[in-house]
């Protein structure tokens, strides 16, 4: 056997550290050059001016254009000898927006380091930029405005200056310091649950909605969680920051650019189609136009369709679908189900209980301002456990809408929960293996109706992939609480459900909407493929949610930039 395979993966592993080692020697150099400035803007809640020396640029450009002179193929020159001023004019574009990403992403990883800061995710960056805003005229007006913004949005406003050091300030969430409470026999109520006829009325309800749809309704109000179409526009002062038509909504509490509009359900609620809702709420003070915040934005919204859910109705074409004879015989498998998964329901409450006993023990603060990036992954939690529980997506939709307008509350306990679960596992070395999270995802699939592969590239297109990792976790730091509790057997409050919908007479294919879905696609009936076998710890995802250790972006001196994500126009 000839050895010159290895001989040549023996270079490449020492190319590897060498690159790696002239990395980390520039991050340390850059970490010892930055100059940090911090202005504490309330309970963890600091503002960093970040500020490149010159010379470090310079030198980076240098070392940069170097390695171009090298490698870069130049009409009339052999390769390496052409003159360094021409390839600095022919890559000083391409060169500068590569470099601008590394500097910006790297400055403020050793900013981080160098003052000793713990992060709460990624930080948001002020930029400069100008927008077009109209009156009520109709006259449009160019306006100077100061945005925070995230990273990968940042430096689409961004540019390495001619001359002079690089500067610009973020704004970062810091992690608070706390003390673990007594873990030993947590006091837990084991509930006595059994399944009934209205726990089988509520998942028949529920296999309805799965195949509801959205049906116009040609008279009378509008009643809530209704499907609309609007005109929706939105002021604050004489600008006006929004004007769409058609716009697709439901009739609840929802978050329209950045702004939660608590009892928007109830000011929609009554009205007619052409009729025009007025509704005003005051903008976050973690709106990301700074201009906007703590004024009141004023929405108009011109009703111009009402749709409503209709359940299809329990006959011999819906018991057929499901492969059932009768009524009878669905009732029976969905009795079944239900009390295969009363061991999961009845440790997931006794989980819920421990989770308050920490929360409730554990003396933390948390940032004042809890930022929109902190709700969306509270939010991203709990569509998770939705999910995974078999939710069908018009409800999932609506408890998002809920969940985005009045998530304060819940924002505080899941990020205090979540630190407190994160430092338990770091200190027990609790880790998730790579089956665990496959064997998720494809419990995930089973449930949706969707292939293997398919779910885990949808989770992995945001942070939902993060989102289950540190779910999966956190479950299993609960279990060995559990094991380790004082565990006593209760009666256990019967939940009432709410009374099943009208079912629909007939469904019209060419008029009927089906419920608008979440961040996951439509089911589709395909048998889940089987997960992977592999029992190797599963690599962490670079994004955790609530509290990730570090940023999205790689800790390198010169080679990483903030990674950056597909933007998606969206009316709210």
């Amino acid at each position: 056997m000839s050895d010159e395979p290895l001989a040549l993966e023996e270079q490449e592993a020492v190319g590897d550290e060498d690159e790696a080692s002239k990395e980390k020697k520039a991050f340390e150099k850059l970490k010892e050059a930055v100059i940090v400035q911090k202005e504490e803007l309330g309970s963890l809640r600091i503002k960093m001016t970040i500020t490149v020396p010159r010379d470090l640029i310079d030198e980076r450009f240098g070392e940069q254009f170097g390695e171009l002179r090298r490698e870069a193929l130049i009409p009339g020159f052999r390769k390496g000898h052409a003159p360094v001023r021409l390839v600095e004019k022919r890559f000083a574009a391409e060169v500068g927006d590569q470099l601008k990403g590394q500097l910006i992403g790297s400055a403020y990883l050793a900013a981080v380091e160098k003052d000793g800061l713990k992060p709460l995710g990624d930080p948001h960056v002020w930029v400069k930029l100008t927008e077009e805003r109209a009156t009520d005229d109709g006259v449009t007006r160019k306006v100077d405005v100061e945005k925070l913004l995230p990273v990968d949005k940042a430096l689409e406003h961004m540019s390495l200056p001619k001359e002079g050091p690089l500067e610009y300030a973020c704004e970062v969430e810091l992690k608070p310091e706390f003390e673990l409470p007594e873990l030993d026999k947590i006091p837990v109520g084991r509930p006595k649950l059994a399944v009934d006829d209205d726990d089988v009325e509520a998942e028949l309800r529920r296999l309805q909605t799965y195949r509801g749809t959205f049906e116009p309704v040609e008279e009378g109000p509008v009643e809530l969680d209704d499907l609309l179409y609007a005109d929706v526009k939105m002021s604050v002062g004489d600008d006006v920051m929004l004007n769409e038509q058609n716009v697709e909504l439901a009739a609840r509490d929802l978050r329209i650019r950045g702004v939660p509009l608590s009892g928007l359900g109830e000011a929609l609620t009554g009205s007619n189609r052409d009729d025009v809702v007025k509704f005003g709420a005051t903008v976050p003070d973690d709106h990301e136009n700074l201009d906007l915040r703590g004024k009141t934005a004023n929405y108009e919204f011109t009703i111009r369709e009402i749709k409503r859910l209709a359940l299809p109705p329990i006959d011999e074409e819906f018991l057929k679908t499901g492969g059932y004879e009768s009524e009878d015989d669905l009732r029976d498998a969905l009795r079944s189900a239900l009390e295969s998964r009363l061991t999961q329901v009845i440790r997931d409450r006794m989980h819920e209980q421990v989770g308050d006993y920490l929360v409730a023990k554990t003396a933390m603060e948390i940032p004042e301002g809890l930022s929109q990036r902190q709700t969306d992954r509270s939010v991203a939690r709990r569509m998770i456990e939705m999910y995974q529980t078999g939710v069908p997506e018009s409800e999932i939709s609506k408890a998002v809408d809920e969940m985005r307008a009045r998530a304060h509350d819940q924002v505080i306990r899941d990020l205090k929960l979540y630190f407190i679960l994160e430092k338990i596992a770091e200190d027990r070395e609790i880790n998730v293996t790579e089956e665990q999270l496959n064997s998720a995802i494809a419990a995930i699939a089973q449930r949706s109706g969707k292939r293997f592969d398919r779910v885990r590239d949808e989770l992995s297109k945001g942070d939902s992939l993060s989102t289950l990792y540190v779910q999966i976790r956190d479950q299993q730091v609960l279990d060995e609480l559990l094991a380790e509790a004082e565990i006593t057997d209760v009666e256990a409050p019967k939940k009432k459900i709410a009374p099943r919908p009208v079912a629909a007479k007939s469904t019209s294919p060419s008029t009927a909407a089906k419920p608008k879905a979440p961040p996951q696609p439509k089911a589709e009936k395909k048998p889940p493929a089987k997960a992977p076998a592999r029992a190797k710890p599963a690599e962490k995802p670079e994004k955790e949610a609530a509290g990730s250790k570090a940023p999205a972006m790689k800790k390198t001196a010169g080679r990483a930039s903030p990674k950056k994500t597909a933007a998606k126009k969206k009316s709210s």
